[in-house]
């Protein structure tokens, strides 16, 4: 007699090849997550850094505007991005005697260097930026 042929897989080959195919799509599964979260924050970090000039600018015309105050502070949005600002004088200077004489400007013209610190927020993302502006 010739011995039966076998036919289908063993029990333990059946649970082998689950468990190997469970480890592939925890894997990848690990893999995409991460790429999205990666995505996400690169595109919030965009925005903000997108966001930046023209918030300085606005920033600028306030302090310039309000340059005979010490201290300025304000708020405001632009597109999805939150914003606060604090200013604080560092230093006072008055123009050069040469350039007070040639142009005919009076004593009383001073300019002003503030620092400028600005906080940014979209979503649950937060960023600190520090710069330095002039005023008169």
């Amino acid at each position: 007699m010739f011995p039966k042929r076998q036919q289908g897989f063993t029990l333990l080959e059946v649970l082998l090849a689950g468990f190997i195919l469970f480890l592939t799509i925890a894997t990848m599964t690990m893999v995409y997550r991460g790429a999205l979260l990666s995505s996400s924050k690169a595109e919030q970090s965009l925005q903000m850094s997108a966001a930046v000039l023209p918030v300085r600018q606005i920033i600028a015309d306030e302090v310039r505007k309000n340059s005979h105050l010490e201290n300025v502070s304000g708020e405001g949005v632009f597109g999805h991005i939150s914003y606060r600002w604090e200013s604080s004088r560092t230093h006072i200077g008055l123009p050069s005697a040469i350039l007070q004489e040639d142009s005919g400007l009076n004593d009383d013209l001073r300019y002003y260097l503030v620092q400028v610190d600005v906080q940014f927020q979209t979503g649950l993302a937060t960023r600190n930026y520090q710069f330095r502006e002039l005023a008169w």
